[in-house]
């Protein structure tokens, strides 16, 4: 009897595993079928429904577990760690990603706070940060180690009747990869940059495809990742980092988006399915990477990305919110969808060696909380536009009016001098002075690549790259540009392809020439708006073919506290 039932119990798990084996390489075959034989709402233009089959996005929590195991580890460390400042645990590189970062667990007898000074080169480059309460057990995050060094860093803890004591301890780290390549120092005026409250904040060169990094004021390297970055490096309101990387560092493609920090802590990964048609053969199936430039929090702190959106023909023309919790998809707007059918179908600017058709390529966007627009930027139509993020409406584009029909002449914003020289393939829009700004009018930042794929040809057209604001009055629909700066720089920093320009404080500006002497080297810039003096100024150098600086951002390593949190992350 035993051995009948252990023979009839084999069978079902059998007919189980089979039919379950079965059943997933069915689902496999059908979602295969129905991502080859797309279905579109008109002609060129996919469903929604569609879309949001082709991408797929997903949460997983594979790096955010190993986090949490980490965390546990130091916290059972400092358990262990017996009171006295000179017997803390020190650790480089506690998250495995981030080798110019530590961590120091340490305890004292009385309740005290601290005090952390990552010791520079210089008063310049010297990081200091001062940590919130007093505690007897204490896990400070050490940020801005330089590499290849043994570096000294000095925790001062202070009790409650204000006396104080110093310890310093000695941080060993590796060098740094030589792909991140050379970067020269031909300008530094310390007291005249914006490097923040304790000199927090780094130069970050972030890559197209490669070695993020953060310089200091001696362009020296204190930062950088292990995992490779895509386009993608932005500080959420959390104050965590938000970066487009891969699933895993051996895949070609860059599908993982994920929430870390400056240690490598994982808190949110969502992973993207870029399994997308060819053009040459649309029955066949190809990897593609689907987050393709930028990546926004929206105020209900979603998600807005920029993305490929599995069409057989176009690429770089679709925007998808995925929701933070779940990582699935709430909404999508398709450009095509908003700008003229003749942007796309007669569309002879660039082309791709896969043979899809790169009509709008969108680098960027901005959100205006005051009015609910969203701003895009598209380098291939040498366009910005304003939509309303809610219905979509179209609200105004900046753009030389050439190629465009004339029943989208009324959306044009007209300059209010003579001449006014268009953008052209430009990037990174970004809204400044939002505070002093009132009614209609936003003031608008970007980098001008100055060359022109679609409209807006002058002779002046490629001669250089400059980091540009306009003042708008939305309701006027004018444009004024009330400031330049890149022309005095010449050819040398003109730059066909990537580039930014953000306003850092001081009323100063970083500009990045991402693109320089053809692709053969990156130029970060930092720039006195009112005077024009330039302030700091690195050259890169050495670095490999396609990974030049995307952006440069101008960030602090410290956004809060350096005491550390270590305790497990949800996964839910």
């Amino acid at each position: 009897m035993k051995k009948f039932w252990k023979i009839t119990v084999s069978a079902l798990l059998a007919l189980i595993v089979v039919g379950g084996a079965t059943a997933y390489h069915e689902r496999h075959n059908i979602r295969r079928y129905l991502l080859v034989h797309q279905h579109y709402a008109k002609k060129d233009i996919l469903t929604t429904n569609q879309i949001k089959l082709n991408i797929r996005p997903a949460r997983s929590t594979a790096r955010t577990l190993s986090t949490n195991q980490l965390s546990q580890d130091y916290r059972q460390d400092l358990k262990k760690v017996k009171t006295g400042s000179t017997h803390a645990k020190v650790i480089v590189n506690p998250y495995k990603t981030s080798p110019l970062a530590g961590l120091i667990l340490v305890k004292t007898a009385a309740a005290t706070k601290v005090a952390l000074t990552v010791h520079g080169d210089t008063p310049a480059t010297t990081i200091t940060q001062h940590l919130k309460g007093y505690r007897t057990q204490h896990a400070v995050g050490v940020l801005g180690l330089y590499a290849d060094r043994t570096n000294r860093v000095t925790l001062t803890f202070t009790r409650k009747n204000g006396t104080n004591t110093r310890t310093t301890y000695t941080l060993k780290t590796a060098a740094a990869p030589k792909k991140i390549g050379k970067n020269t120092l031909k300008t530094s005026k310390p007291q005249q940059m914006a490097l923040g409250h304790g000199n927090t904040k780094l130069t970050f060169a972030v890559s197209s495809l490669g070695y993020t990094y953060g310089l200091d004021a001696q362009g020296q390297v204190r930062w950088y990742s292990t995992r490779p970055i895509s386009h993608v490096f932005k500080q959420l309101a959390n104050h965590h980092l938000l970066i487009n990387t891969k699933i895993k560092n051996s895949e070609s493609k860059s599908n993982a988006l994920q929430e870390t920090d400056f240690y490598g802590r994982v808190y949110r990964q969502y992973n993207m399915n870029g399994l997308f048609p060819t053009k040459s053969d649309p029955t066949k199936l190809a990897n593609n990477t689907v987050i393709h430039h930028d990546a926004i929090e929206l105020p209900n702190h979603n998600l807005l990305l920029t993305v490929d959106d599995g069409s057989k023909k176009f690429v770089e023309d679709t925007m998808i919110e995925i929701d933070r919790k779940t990582g699935k998809i709430q909404k999508v707007i398709d450009l095509k969808r908003i700008l003229p059918k003749s942007a796309y179908t007669h569309y002879t600017g660039t082309h791709r060696p896969d043979g899809k058709i790169d009509w709008f390529h969108q680098n960027s966007m901005v959100y205006n909380r005051k009015n609910g627009d969203l701003i895009i930027s598209g380098r291939n139509q040498d366009m910005m536009l304003a939509i309303n993020y809610k219905t979509t409406k179209l609200k105004w584009i900046l753009a030389a009016p050439q190629k465009l029909p004339k029943s989208y002449h009324k959306y044009l914003l007209k300059p209010t001098t003579q001449h006014y020289r268009y953008n052209g393939g430009q990037h990174a829009v970004k809204l400044i002075n939002t505070s002093q700004n009132t009614g209609d009018t936003i003031d608008l930042e970007f980098y001008d690549n100055n060359v022109p794929v679609t409209r807006g040809k002058t002779a002046q057209s490629k001669q250089w790259s400059a980091g540009e604001i306009v003042s708008i009055n939305q309701l006027k629909k004018t444009v004024t540009k009330t400031w330049s700066f890149g022309r005095t720089l010449g050819k040398p920093n003109f730059t066909n392809i990537v580039g930014s320009s953000y306003a850092v404080g001081k009323g100063n500006t970083l500009i990045g020439f991402g693109y320089a002497d053809y692709g053969k080297r990156s130029e970060f810039v930092e720039v006195n708006r009112k005077t024009g003096k330039i302030v700091f100024d690195v050259d890169r150098t050495g670095f490999a073919h396609g990974d030049w600086s995307y952006r440069a951002q101008r960030m602090s390593l410290y956004p809060e506290s350096a005491q550390l949190n270590l305790q497990a992350i949800s996964t839910r």
